[in-house]
C-alpha cells in the first residue's frame, strides 16, 4: 500500500505497525515523523515525480516511459515538466538596507532585554578550552536505547523558550532513559547517592564547578537538527559525549557548541561503565585530526581502565573547541 499526503496527517487506510510506503515531496522521511507509523516506508522525490506518481496510482510507473490507461480506453503520457530557474528578465535592482551597507544604520548598540523576560536572554559566550585534561568527569546519565534530539530537549510546551538558554534547559535529558535508574529523566547524584530530577542534578554538578559526560547507546542524537539537544548540555557543563555512534547533524552541532562527541572504538567498552566510575581524557592536549583520543575510566575501588576512542574532527574543527564553540571562533576572527 502506497499513498502521498501533507506531513502528518491522521491516517484511516492503514493501521498502526501495518508496513506501508509513502512517498513526499519533503525532506522529514525518518520512521514515524510522517504519519505517526514506525513501519510507513517514508521515500523522498521530487514534486513533479510525487505528482506523476499520486496520478499513475503505483510507485513502479516511470513516467518517462510509461503511459496511463485513459477511461476512453486511450493512453496517456506524461511530457516533461518544463520551467524557469531564473527570472527572464533577470532581478530588479532595488535598494534596500539589506544589500547597501552605505545606508545601514550604526549597528553598535547595546541591546536591552528586559532582565525578568521568562522567553528571551542574552547568549554569553562559551568559556575557551583551557588547554589542560579533562579529570574527573562524573557520569551523568548512561543513557539505554534511542537518545533522539527530541529525548536531549523536548519540543511542545518548551519551544516558547527558545530563546532563554537557561530556561529552556530545564527540559534536558528529560525523555532520556537512564540505564543506570532504569527510569526516564532522572539520574543519579553522585554526592548524595540519591535518584533526582537530571536537570537539578546537572545544576548541582554546574553550580559546584563539576564537570560531567554523557554515556550513549547507539545513533545519539538521531530526529531533527535541534541546536538546542547541544546548545543545553553545553550551557550546563557537558563536556564530551561518549557514544555507540552518533547521527551525523547531532554530532556537528555538538561540536560548534564546544562539546567533544567521541565514539567507542570497543562498543563492548560501554557496558562497562558504571553510575559512579570517573572518566578523564589522557592525550587532549595533542588533539588534533586523525589523533584519537584515549580516557581513562576509574572505578570506586580505585582500579584504572583505558578506553580508546575515535572522532570525526577536521582541524578547523578542533579550533571550534579549543574557542570554547564555532561562533566565539568567528568573533575572534572578527
Amino acid at each position: 500500500m502506497w499513498t502521498m499526503y501533507r506531513s502528518r496527517e491522521k491516517r484511516s487506510d492503514v493501521d498502526d505497525g501495518e508496513k506501508n510506503t509513502i512517498i513526499t515531496s519533503f525532506n522529514r522521511n525518518f520512521a514515524k515523523r510522517n504519519d505517526g507509523n514506525a513501519a510507513t516506508e517514508a521515500f523522498v522525490a521530487s514534486p513533479e515525480i510525487v505528482t506523476a506518481l499520486a496520478i499513475a496510482g503505483k510507485l513502479d510507473f516511470n513516467p518517462i516511459s510509461d503511459s496511463i490507461m485513459l477511461d476512453n480506453n486511450e493512453k496517456f503520457i506524461f511530457e516533461a515538466p518544463e520551467g524557469s530557474e531564473l527570472p527572464n528578465e533577470g532581478f530588479a535592482k532595488v535598494k534596500t538596507l539589506d544589500f547597501d551597507p552605505c545606508e545601514i544604520p550604526e549597528i553598535n548598540k547595546e541591546i536591552f532585554i528586559n532582565p525578568n523576560s521568562k522567553r528571551l536572554q542574552i547568549l554569553q559566550p562559551f568559556e575557551k578550552w583551557n588547554n589542560k585534561e579533562m579529570g574527573d568527569l562524573r557520569i551523568l546519565i548512561k543513557t539505554k536505547g534511542k537518545c533522539t534530539t527530541d529525548h536531549v530537549s523536548p519540543a511542545g510546551p518548551w519551544l516558547r523558550f527558545r530563546g532563554h538558554l537557561e530556561n529552556i534547559s530545564e527540559n534536558m535529558y528529560s525523555g532520556a532513559l537512564n540505564a543506570f535508574t532504569e527510569t526516564t529523566g532522572e539520574a543519579i547524584n553522585t554526592d548524595n547517592r540519591k535518584t533526582e530530577n537530571i536537570y537539578e542534578v546537572a545544576k548541582y554538578y554546574n553550580s559546584n564547578n563539576i564537570n560531567w559526560i554523557v554515556i550513549a547507546d547507539e545513533n545519539y542524537g538521531e530526529g531533527s537538527s535541534r541546536e538546542h539537544a547541544a546548545m543545553e548540555p553545553r550551557f550546563m557543563g557537558c563536556k564530551i559525549i561518549l557514544a555507540k555512534s552518533f547521527a551525523r547533524i547531532a554530532q556537528t552541532n555538538l561540536k560548534k557548541q564546544g562539546i567533544i562527541p567521541l565514539i567507542f572504538e570497543n562498543e563492548s567498552d560501554y557496558d562497562l561503565i558504571e553510575a559512579f566510575d570517573i572518566i578523564s581524557t589522557v592525550n587532549l592536549k595533542e588533539f588534533k585530526s586523525g589523533n584519537n583520543i584515549k580516557l581513562s575510566l576509574k572505578k570506586p575501588d580505585g582500579s584504572i581502565h583505558a578506553i580508546n576512542t575515535l572522532h570525526t574532527f577536521s582541524n578547523n574543527q578542533v579550533s571550534w573547541f579549543k574557542a570554547g564553540s564555532a561562533l566565539n571562533l568567528i568573533a575572534n576572527r572578527s
